[in-house]
């Protein structure tokens, strides 16, 4: 099981249990005071299993949970911020359909070190005895009219789209909202649990939603991964195009209409945000890889913009703090009616290898303090990012949701990416470059 401020994940009944679920969940309602707690839930087969735990847990405290059913992640964000109420979304996010876990929300946005430290301890201190809540049924999310008010009813008229959605929990809103704007929509894998391809569209070639954007003659495809919060996109060509990119897209729309100062994003995000930020008069400042982390850094800078390149993840405070896909896709879509297929090449674009290795954490930190003396441009603050000649860098770190150590590269060509990549993957492995 992995913990962290990112949420729970695991495999029911190999890594945590429906006891482990109660628990949690209990600790939560317990630290955070509330009268109502929000639930909801992606696609996965476990979910309604691990929300009746959920619930029993926020009950033995005496909350009453407002259960959502299938709702994308960041919908419950929304709701979260809207009625003040604190939330549980049952979702391993974009990992494979056997993970499940949960994510804790208060105020719209995720918890911090000292709740979660309660939430995944034994007990809060003092006796416990078990206080009946209720478990209700709400009415249907705001979160589609909310979108459809700040872009307005048509203003993505007439773009033809393909949606993959992934058999996830985008299903509950994409295609209507798509529609409401005017959208043609091609709706694909928009089963509910049917899961036909990696579940994580960055790690996935998206062939069939290539492939329909080409036929079909749509301006762009979405493809999302289970609990929709992540986006990747494929341009009219039928090109997959990189999370970075889609982030860099959206900004680059983003940061002059609302005259942004300053935009915070991961460590590991492209310096194409710094190119376009610069270009605005737009100060970039960097955080520690994971929504949590940008979140927390935006909210300390007052800035309403930020974002996650790795996972196609843009950030808009003003709506939501947490990656919001949907926000994202129609930023791009109202755009590309605006101005076609330029908007494409309206932007810079850099070329990234990523590589994870099984390397100790201890190791790797042995390997890190060494480089950081070895070479001048460094930042500690996530791991080790090493600013390398001719516009490229390397961030080696270890991951917060999986049990490796992570080397990122980014240049201005294909192979030179990957030539840093497998430099500093080797360094780590031990072996000289």
């Amino acid at each position: 099981m992995i913990a962290s401020l990112s949420g729970i994940r695991g495999i029911l009944n190999q890594d945590f249990s429906l006891a482990d679920v109660a628990r949690y969940s209990s600790n939560f309602a317990a630290a955070t005071g509330g009268k109502e707690f929000l639930l909801a839930r992606d696609t996965r087969k476990t979910g309604p299993a691990i929300c009746r735990a959920v619930a029993a847990g926020v009950m033995s405290s005496g909350g009453m949970v407002i259960d959502y059913g299938v709702i994308s992640t960041p919908a419950l964000f929304r709701e979260s911020r809207v009625r003040g109420v604190a939330a549980v979304m049952v979702t391993a996010s974009h990992n494979e359909p056997e993970y499940n876990g949960l994510k804790f929300i208060t105020g719209g946005a995720g918890i911090g070190e000292e709740t979660f430290e309660k939430v995944i301890g034994n007990g809060l201190a003092g006796e416990r005895w078990f206080v009946g809540g209720r478990w209700g049924k709400p009415a249907k999310p705001g979160y589609v009219d909310s979108l459809a008010a700040r872009y307005g009813e048509g203003s993505c008229e007439g773009v033809r789209v393909a949606v993959d959605l992934g058999g996830g929990a985008a299903i509950a809103h994409a295609v209507p909202l798509l529609r409401r704007l005017g959208c043609e929509v091609v709706s694909l894998n928009d089963a509910y649990s049917v899961f036909t391809r990696v579940v994580d569209p960055v790690a996935d070639d998206l062939a069939l939603l290539r492939r329909t954007v080409k036929e079909k003659g749509c301006a762009i495809g979405l493809g999302f991964d289970c609990d929709g919060d992540r986006l990747v996109i494929v341009d009219s060509s039928g090109k997959k195009r990189s999370g970075d990119y889609m982030l860099t897209l959206a900004l680059e729309r983003l940061i002059p209409e609302t005259r942004e100062r300053q935009v915070v994003v991961s460590m590991d995000t492209t310096q194409a945000v710094d190119d376009i930020a610069a270009k605005a008069g737009c100060r970039v400042l960097r955080s520690k890889v994971g929504e949590a982390n940008v979140v927390r850094t935006m909210r300390e800078a007052g800035a309403r913009l930020g974002g996650e390149g790795s996972s196609g993840g843009l950030i808009d405070g003003d709506f939501n703090f947490c990656r919001d896909s949907l926000l994202a896709a129609l930023t791009i879509i109202k755009a590309l009616r605006e101005e076609g297929d330029a908007l494409y090449s309206s932007v810079p674009s850099y070329h990234q290898e990523r590589v994870a290795l099984r390397t100790p954490r201890q190791k790797a930190e042995k390997v890190f303090r060494a480089l950081a003396r070895k070479y001048d441009r460094t930042d500690l603050t996530d791991g080790l990012k090493i600013a390398l000649p001719h516009q490229a860098w390397v961030l080696m770190r270890p991951s917060g949701t999986e049990d490796v150590v992570r080397v990122s590269a980014e240049a201005p060509s294909v192979a030179r990416a990957k030539s840093i990549a497998k430099d500093f993957a080797r360094v780590l492995d031990g072996r000289e470059p």
